[in-house]
């Protein structure tokens, strides 16, 4: 088990900042990797700080792993899960956009400073619900890949709220259902059931509590630092 810790964020970078966000690996245990277009090998291992962007799909095998989405949110993979990012930070709508490919996938999405309304959008789809949030605590549960979590075996497909609202439709056009604090939403078929969050995964969402966010000057740090080494690498690769 490895954690980034951020007193080992500093590091030496320009002063230039770039407008793509990027996503960070914080937390690594067990085998992950990444895959997506900007990758040479189908199965590229992941390592503690690396980096994620648009596109790219990070899937946990036997272990977990937890990643902060610039500074909005901070998400951990369970065992056998894999989450597309189909947007992150969207300059015009300011949305970021996860696919949950399947597994589990727990998400904190962090109030901005002073507590107030977040002007940010994050959404987590999959081909039964779409679940939309400002800033909150849940988890989103669907069938498992290539193996099973027996942590987690017992959860049944749907959106589990330990904080805050979420907002769950079938579609992206579906009806919304509201989701509160303690509460939770399964599928049932091709109905949403809204219903008192289960205690045995109230007890599991618990983990929330381990969650540390990179503060923000060193998640610009960090995001700087890849850019550069980015840059680089193409110009070494122009010169060739």
């Amino acid at each position: 088990m490895i954690r980034l810790i951020p007193f080992f964020l500093f590091f030496l970078t320009t002063t230039t900042v770039f407008a793509d966000e990027v996503g960070v690996v914080s937390f690594i245990q067990g085998n992950n990797y990444l895959s997506g277009p900007r990758f040479k090998k189908a199965k590229e291992p992941v390592k503690l700080g690396s980096v994620l962007k648009k596109g790219d799909t990070i899937t946990s095998e036997d272990g977990s792993c937890e990643i902060q989405l610039a500074t909005q949110a901070t998400i951990r993979l369970a065992k056998f899960s894999s989450v597309r990012i189909d947007d992150l930070l969207n300059p015009k709508s300011k949305s970021t956009t996860l696919n949950l490919v399947g597994g589990k996938l727990f998400v904190k999405a962090h109030k901005p400073p002073g507590g107030g309304p977040s002007d940010t959008q994050l959404s987590v789809v999959n081909p039964s619900f779409v679940a939309g949030v400002r800033g909150t605590e849940f988890l989103v549960a669907t069938p498992n890949q290539g193996g099973e979590d027996e942590d987690l075996k017992e959860v049944e497909t749907g959106v589990y709220v330990n904080e805050g609202t979420v907002a769950v439709s079938p579609d992206k056009k579906g009806k919304q259902t509201l989701v509160a604090e303690n509460e939770e939403v399964v599928v049932d078929g091709k109905q949403l059931k809204k219903q008192i969050l289960d205690e045995f995964v109230k007890e599991k969402m618990r983990i929330f509590e381990q969650f540390k966010a990179i503060k923000e000057e060193n998640y610009q740090r960090i995001k700087e630092q890849y850019e550069k080494n980015d840059q680089m690498m193409n110009d070494y690769k122009g010169q060739g």
